[in-house]
């Protein structure tokens, strides 16, 4: 399995989403942090509104603005830290399914009889389709249901998840699954190429070391001293491949060219086995 670890990062390309809605579903307190300190270690912001307090801005905007100026700020104090648009990525390469496992699933997902679309709000897929784990002689998808649980005990049969996400052609629609309790394990399968990877946001210390002011890659926490928290981009590619992810932290799928992108997502929401969020948005232990 091809491993990149976060410290080998490189500059995004023009492929994904905008940074705007890549940062749009964190919550507000989480934007004014990064945005502050951003702003603390930018030696080249030129922007007046990066010299006022925050209070200041928002004294005369209503709670709707403020939440918008919030963003753009944030938007504009990543794009000043980077000195660029673009944000650092991490590229991997999620665990091979077998081909057996492959070669049932694909066919079954190719012909599945969809109900009435169920969407949720702010995600854009052709299809969506959410099978709980408590349902039992399900007449419509216990061949798929079967063959999910032949993959799981593949890949992690210690793992209990309360429903499988289903879906044809999700593309973009950062989002972060809040209800989770746990991580997540992703799989996307099909003919599509340019693009389809699974993007999930983690973050890194940074430990300034010594006075010449030498830095190292961390995975973890962020600390106190002199060491800074930065966040970067995994980009997984998950094509007939299974990646841990946490979903608790804010995630997407890139565009991709032509064909259909089928993904299944195993996750908990139960609360009974509940996990910390994985700082890094992807188990690189799992990976190795």
């Amino acid at each position: 399995t091809q491993l990149l670890r976060p410290d080998d990062t490189n500059v995004a390309t023009n492929s994904d989403i905008s940074l705007t809605e890549q940062l749009r579903p964190l919550p507000t307190d989480e934007l004014l942090q990064r945005t502050l300190r951003l702003e603390s270690l930018s030696n080249n912001a030129t922007h007046l509104d990066e010299r006022v307090p925050l209070e200041t801005q928002f004294k005369s905007l209503s709670l709707m603005e403020q939440r918008e100026a919030t963003l753009q700020r944030a938007v504009r104090a990543h794009e000043h830290a980077n000195n660029q648009p673009n944000r650092k990525e991490v590229h991997l390469l999620g665990k091979p399914i077998p081909a057996p496992l492959l070669h049932k699933l694909l066919p079954i997902l190719q012909s599945l009889r969809w109900t009435v679309p169920n969407h949720r709000q702010g995600l854009t897929a052709e299809r969506y389709l959410v099978l709980q784990t408590n349902v039992h002689q399900d007449r419509f998808y216990g061949e798929l249901r079967n063959a999910c649980r032949e993959l799981m005990e593949w890949a992690d049969p210690e793992y209990y998840y309360s429903g499988i996400a289903v879906t044809k052609n999700f593309v973009a629609s950062p989002h972060i699954d809040e209800r989770d309790t746990s991580f997540q394990y992703a799989v996307s399968l099909g003919d599509f190429r340019g693009g389809g990877q699974l993007c999930v946001e983690g973050k890194r210390t940074i430990a300034r070391n010594g006075s010449d002011g030498a830095e190292q890659g961390i995975s973890g926490h962020t600390r106190d001293g002199n060491d800074v928290c930065e966040e970067y981009v995994n980009v997984v590619d998950t094509q007939n491949r299974i990646v841990r992810v946490d979903g608790r932290n804010v995630h997407w799928v890139r565009p991709w060219d032509e064909a259909d992108r089928y993904s299944l997502i195993f996750y908990d929401t139960s609360g009974r086995f509940p996990t910390p969020i994985t700082e890094s948005g992807v188990d690189l232990e799992w990976l190795a």
